[in-house]
């Protein structure tokens, strides 16, 4: 059965108050944003299983404040509550008590000076938080600290529960299938959006949630997507023998699916398209084929280097600039998350451990031959990798 149950997400509450205790909190506040975006929703979700879909509209003084937003106070030594701003809400229930309020700042704060002493408290998710928000808060909390705890969000998350781990299965399940339902549509004189639409009519059809994609083809290929709010184009049409990259994701219960493929439209690829086509495939499998516990987070990125050093892409053109900052993937589960899989930085002496779900990927951008994508969701077992995206 899919979903998570009540029962799961009380054991979240109590294993963060574990974490904010040991960190000298008096306790936390999970902050978020919804409006069907599916940026910044985990954190509040991840605790209580609600998400916001009213969109975020700008402040309106007298009305409302922070409206697209909830929030969850969560005191080392007291029940959950969740802050909205909206109580007509669907089953399932949220996991928490539930306090309404058009003002959800004044309300935040509120609550804050009757469940918590003065001290530090653990602010996750502040980076959906507006300056104008944190600015009041502080105002009006002076004995109330309001600290970076975002990395204890990131702590609690890092390791999926079976619940979460059949949840993302069935995410990436349902993210192939809408990556060969774009395939099938890109035949020659479709439109770009006419393939995103084979997309993300698959993912509608399931009940997942599209999030995003970044789609480009033929002269244009080395490019992520349109600049444009669309990122696809309705007029371009495309032609045999272009080269076609997407790069889709989006989420069966709030659970991320990120793929990306890229083929040739129409016909046999060329030669260079081979070797282009080839670099990214073969580089991330060897990153995949590496994935065990135990393992350093850098080694699966050294792995991918070494391979695409030696392709035939690397000898023919050298070696491009990193499309990721370096990085040859990253976690997966409510959002893009650590580690980010590098053979340097933070998190490159972490090791990986059975339940974590990590995306392998590389991108190629050189506009003199193209653009290509390829990317693969993979959970850590005890005996290897399980690819969820094959």
């Amino acid at each position: 059965m899919l979903g998570i149950g009540g029962e799961e997400y009380h054991e979240r509450q109590a294993a963060m108050r574990r974490l904010a205790a040991r960190s000298g909190l008096r306790g936390v506040v999970a902050w978020s944003r919804g409006g069907s975006a599916q940026d910044h929703y985990a954190d509040v979700y991840h605790l209580t299983g609600f998400y916001q879909h009213q969109p975020f509209v700008p402040d309106a003084p007298g009305r409302w404040r922070a409206q697209g937003h909830a929030a969850v106070v969560l005191p080392v030594d007291g029940p959950a509550l969740l802050l909205t701003d909206t109580a007509a809400l669907r089953e399932p229930r949220p996991a928490a008590s539930l306090r309404t309020a058009p003002d959800l700042v004044d309300a935040l704060a509120d609550q804050l000076r009757a469940s918590m002493p003065a001290g530090r408290i653990g602010l996750i998710g502040g980076e959906a938080m507006a300056a104008a928000w944190w600015c009041r808060l502080r105002s009006v909390l002076p004995g109330h600290e309001l600290v970076d705890a975002d990395h204890l969000g990131w702590a609690a998350r890092r390791v999926k529960s079976p619940a979460e781990l059949r949840l993302l299965r069935a995410s990436g399940a349902l993210g192939a299938r809408a990556m060969t339902a774009a395939r099938d549509a890109a035949t020659p004189g479709a439109t770009e959006a006419e393939v995103a639409a084979a997309a993300i009519a698959e993912i509608a059809r399931a009940g997942g949630a599209y999030y995003g994609m970044g789609i480009s083809s033929g002269s244009e290929s080395h490019t992520f997507a349109a600049s444009d709010p669309a990122p696809y184009s309705a007029d371009r049409r495309l032609s045999a023998g272009d080269l076609l990259r997407i790069d889709l994701y989006g989420s069966v219960h709030g659970y991320l699916f990120d793929l990306a493929r890229t083929w040739v439209v129409g016909e046999e690829p060329t030669t260079e398209q081979r070797r282009l086509l080839a670099a990214v495939r073969d580089s991330v499998w060897a990153g995949i084929e590496t994935v065990r516990p135990g393992r350093r987070v850098g080694d699966l990125a050294r792995r991918c280097q070494e391979v695409f050093e030696r392709s035939d892409f690397a000898a023919h053109h050298g070696l491009p600039a990193s499309e990721m900052g370096g990085a040859w993937g990253h976690g997966l589960g409510l959002s893009f998350e650590p580690p980010w899989v590098a053979e340097d930085g933070p998190h490159a002496s972490e090791r990986i451990e059975p339940g974590m779900c990590l995306t392998l990927a590389r991108r190629i951008a050189m506009p003199s031959v193209g653009g290509a994508d390829y990317e693969d969701d993979v959970i850590v077992t005890d005996s290897g990798p399980e690819v969820i995206t094959a």
